[in-house]
């Protein structure tokens, strides 16, 4: 329990000394989240690769792209973008031009890696079928 001295150290703390905590708590938050945003693109990317092989053994041409942080499945005019910005710790998943879902690994701490597999799977799912359905093959 807090003593009445403590109290007075936190209360006449000034707005600068109490934003440079947040953010060094952030900051913390942030390099204890990248663990498992790191595990979730390594799932992603398996994911990708998977679903870019299987459009390959059907003679299409699907492309995978792999940058640092940065992963990208396209077939015929369809994307999925999977991005990590490492600076928050947020995963954006993007669904061609739609708006990206973002998984904010440092606020949400229940989100898994394979959440967020589970969720680039079915966003493919969508992909092939709206490219089957735009040019059957």
């Amino acid at each position: 329990m807090a003593g009445w001295r403590d109290e007075i150290i936190e209360a006449a703390k000034t707005k600068a000394e109490r934003d440079a905590e947040e953010a060094a708590k952030h900051k913390k938050r942030v390099e204890e989240a990248l663990t498992t945003a790191d595990a979730s693109v390594a799932l992603a990317k398996e994911a990708l690769g998977f679903a870019r092989d299987r459009l390959r053994d059907q003679q299409l041409e699907a492309s995978l792209e792999d940058q640092p942080d940065k992963l990208r499945l396209g077939l015929r005019d369809f994307s999925l973008t999977v991005e990590l910005a490492r600076d928050s710790a947020i995963l954006k998943v993007t669904f061609g031009e739609g708006k990206p879902r973002e998984f904010d690994f440092a606020k949400d701490r229940h989100i898994a890696p394979p959440d967020v597999e589970e969720y680039v799977g079915r966003r493919l799912v969508e992909l092939v079928k709206a490219a089957q359905k735009a040019a059957p093959w």
